[in-house]
């Protein structure tokens, strides 16, 4: 599928009379005969669930959810993709059996969906059957409505002179359907059919000639249609036209739309042409040994034994010294590492926490204001900040370690890197000014509307997750209880972006990665960023949303998120064995994204595989046919291989980076990968980075594996030699069930790229047409196993 304009309008507007048939006027569309849109009564719902259509609207359900009076707590709510996974948009209410119940609006299609008892105890449905793994060890549950979501056989319906009209789809107000694209601007719009049910789709705007619309590559069983048009100056009234054999008919509905007043999603230049590096500060490298804290371990040191200080209280391995070990990582350690990041290609820094916090990972801050000292000059915090107020943006400081970074983003930047902070703006720490301020005084603190707290004698308080160590900012439907966290959320944003705040942003951060933004309600993200961009319109925003993510890139909230879902169908076709997909599936689940997403956003995608969240890379291939991030951490898996995987999963590994590097969307590396680091679920996915200057280590198996590097180093040089693979556009060439190759091309301007993968385990061929070298891979024969081949033009631009 191509993701750039499939047809012109100059094109379009000559091909009328072929489209519809006659030259029909444009008021005409109106009288043509309509579609029934009957979408059936739902059927095989969950007797938790109640769905009745809205009056003759075939496409919206009110649908109400229950809860049995079994599940205790003060509140309780549904959450699910409709609602961006809200626990306080669509609220549930106590009836006189005790039972939860709340309603909600929805269209046809399938729904994930669980249910939230007091902000942080998430359970799926008990009495639906139907689940689906939701990547945090537990499940969500699942909900269909609408006949071409519940009927089989759908296909015998279908017939010339015959249009299945619950198969009929558009919404003016998803990304999916319409958004502004281009510049010059144009209105990008897209219709549903069901494939193979339609002839030709036309756009009929009121008191203008219909337009009909291209075809594009789309997921089963649906075939989707899309026309780019000049931007309109004012509102508009449309429809859609079909024909099915000597048979014209119209979709009922008249959508009415003012095109300049939907958001226009423009993504940074610079995201587009990212090559990502994720960096864990507290485990990359060990700088400067002044600020390390009293316990620290050497950088070498077996990951598996025990320093001599660990254990001395009482504790064991896993409970619960391994999770709060400290190895001295800081800023002048990634300073030292840049050469090594500039030999990789790396173009664009992501940094886990930097502020000043508890512990190594650093997502109970202490304070957003300030950078740790012990990533920088070691200092007494509560000396260098015991003038500050909290809510005075005025009397802050800046401490010699956020000195010692802002220095430290100037070289950085001056190298040629980007630099995206990770901001945790939906909880804190314990040891929080405002926090302890209320712990302390209860309801007289000044902070008491900040935190969601139960009770206050005795004083309990929700934390993230159920984690007591993480309390949670108060929140409503629209942002935060409080003004005064969105007021020192906003002054932090501020401090960091532009540091010396005259208006320039080029002495700060270029964006930010947003942990948990789900947890927080939707209109104050829009808020967010609309502050984001006026200070730097070329700032970059990701959000960490794991599941599908169109309603947060529409041009009002993120950029774009951390692609986990294209890590997952990825894995499952490379790594898994007894579970493995189809290329056929891969390339269906992968089309549906970039059909779902506005390519402005696809472009500018974080597309990793692995995290600090999830098991290493080549831990997960030697562990396949687990769901993904699923049954994968050493200290309760009984099955997880732990020790060293086998060449074969480095193998793939480099397989699965190279799809990285030449899919749509900019590639992500987490620290380490390109070594051959591997390790299961946290915490053992952040031990200290391997370093060939620092001699041998402690553990024979832990080396820095020289051709695994030179695989990333070579396959990140291709991706910025090629502005084809940043930018260009996608099509697939050839999905190979048997022998599990997949094809694809990118392609920009007279610049094309063609990459061959083979996920078997014996060697296939492909050969791609004429006028192509190779690029990546030696020979012409038949591409080796676990492997991959790159065939291309000569490169536009370097």
């Amino acid at each position: 599928m191509t993701l750039l304009l499939l047809a012109s309008t100059t094109a379009v507007l000559v091909a009328l009379r072929l489209a519809l048939g006659d030259a029909r006027t444009a008021s005409a569309w109106l009288e043509l005969d309509p579609v029934d849109l009957d979408a059936g009564e739902p059927v095989g719902l969950p007797s938790s669930v109640v769905a009745e259509r809205i009056g003759a609207d075939a496409d919206r359900f009110r649908v109400t959810f229950s809860l049995s009076a079994d599940h205790e707590g003060e509140t309780c709510a549904v959450a699910g993709d409709f609602n961006a996974w809200s626990h306080e948009s669509a609220p549930m209410q106590r009836t006189g059996d005790g039972r939860w119940v709340g309603e909600v609006v929805l269209g046809p299609g399938v729904h994930r969906y669980k249910f939230c008892l007091d902000g942080d105890r998430w359970l799926p449905d008990p009495e639906s059957d139907e689940r689906e793994d939701d990547g945090f060890s537990s499940e969500n549950s699942i909900l269909r409505l609408g006949t071409v979501w519940c009927r089989d056989g759908v296909a015998e319906e279908r017939a010339d002179n015959h249009v299945f009209g619950a198969g009929l789809e558009h919404d003016p107000g998803v990304a999916t359907y319409v958004h502004r694209v281009g510049s010059p601007e144009r209105l990008r719009m897209r219709y549903r059919t069901l494939a193979g049910d339609v002839d030709s789709v036309s756009l009929a705007v009121r008191d203008a000639e219909p337009v009909p619309m291209a075809p594009i590559q789309s997921p089963a069983p649906f075939q989707y249609w899309q026309v780019d048009l000049p931007l309109p100056d004012g509102a508009i009234e449309y429809s859609f036209a079909l024909r099915s054999g000597d048979t014209t008919v119209r979709d009922p509905r008249a959508f009415h739309l003012v095109p300049r007043e939907l958001p226009k999603l423009e993504t940074p230049a610079w995201a587009k042409d990212a090559i990502w590096y994720q960096i864990f500060p507290e485990r990359f490298r060990n700088g400067d040994p002044s600020n390390d804290p009293e316990h620290c371990r050497a950088w070498t040191s077996d990951w598996n034994e025990a320093a001599p200080f660990e254990g001395q209280d009482g504790q064991t391995f896993w409970e619960f010294y391994v999770y709060q070990r400290m190895y001295g990582g800081d800023l002048a350690g990634i300073e030292q590492g840049l050469d090594h990041l500039e030999e990789l290609g790396v173009t664009a820094l992501y940094l886990n926490p930097v502020f000043h916090a508890e512990g190594p990972h650093k997502y109970n801050a202490t304070d957003f204001r300030h950078i740790d000292t012990r990533f920088g000059a070691g200092e007494d915090f509560e000396e260098a900040t015991r003038d500050e107020v909290l809510e005075d943006p005025s009397t802050w400081v800046w401490t010699p370690s956020d000195r010692l970074f802002l220095d430290f983003l100037k070289r950085v930047k001056a190298r040629g890197f980007r630099v995206v902070l990770d901001a945790v703006f939906n909880h804190v720490g314990v040891a929080h000014p405002a926090f302890r301020d209320v712990a302390a005084r209860g309801e007289e603190s000044p902070y008491s509307d900040w935190f969601s707290v139960r009770s206050y004698e005795p004083f309990e308080y929700h934390g993230w997750a159920g984690f007591g160590e993480l309390p949670v900012f108060a929140k409503t439907d629209q942002g935060f209880v409080s003004d005064g966290v969105r007021d020192h959320v906003f002054a932090v944003t501020r401090r960091w972006m532009d540091p010396d705040g005259d208006g320039d942003p080029s002495d700060g951060i270029d964006g930010w990665r947003l942990d948990v933004p789900a947890e927080v309600p939707r209109g104050f993200w829009e808020e967010w960023r609309s502050l984001v961009k006026s200070i730097n319109p070329d700032a970059y925003v990701a959000g960490e949303v794991w599941t599908r993510a169109d309603a947060w890139l529409d041009g009002r909230t993120f950029d774009a998120v951390m692609n986990y879902r294209f890590a997952e169908p990825v894995l499952a076709w490379i790594g898994n064995v007894e579970r493995r997909i189809s290329t056929t599936e891969l390339d269906a689940r992968l089309l549906e994204l970039r059909i779902a997403y506005p390519a402005e956003a696809s472009f500018a995608m974080m597309n990793l595989v692995n995290s600090h969240d999830t098991d290493r890379l080549v831990t997960m291939l030697a562990n396949p046919d687990r769901p993904y991030d699923r049954s994968n951490q050493t200290q309760r898996e009984d099955d997880f291989h732990v020790a060293r995987p086998p060449t074969e999963c480095f193998e793939k590994a480099r397989l699965v980076a190279l799809f990285q590097a030449t899919y749509v969307g900019a590639p992500m590396v987490y620290y380490g990968d390109e070594v051959g680091m591997w390790g299961a679920d946290d915490p053992t996915n952040r031990q200290p980075m391997v370093w060939r200057d620092l001699g041998a280590y402690d553990d024979p198996d832990v080396y820095f594996l020289d051709e695994h590097f030179e695989h990333y180093r070579a396959i990140v040089a291709l991706r910025r030699t090629y502005a084809a693979l940043r930018r260009g556009s996608f099509r697939t060439l050839e999905c190979d069930d048997e022998g599990r190759v997949y094809a694809f091309e990118r392609v920009l301007g007279d610049e094309r790229v063609v990459v061959a993968l083979n996920a078997g385990d014996e060697a296939a061929p492909f050969t791609p047409d004429g006028g192509l070298h190779a690029v990546l891979g030696e020979g012409d024969g038949p591409i080796p196993s676990r492997s991959g081949r790159v065939w291309a033009t000569s490169p536009r631009s370097a």
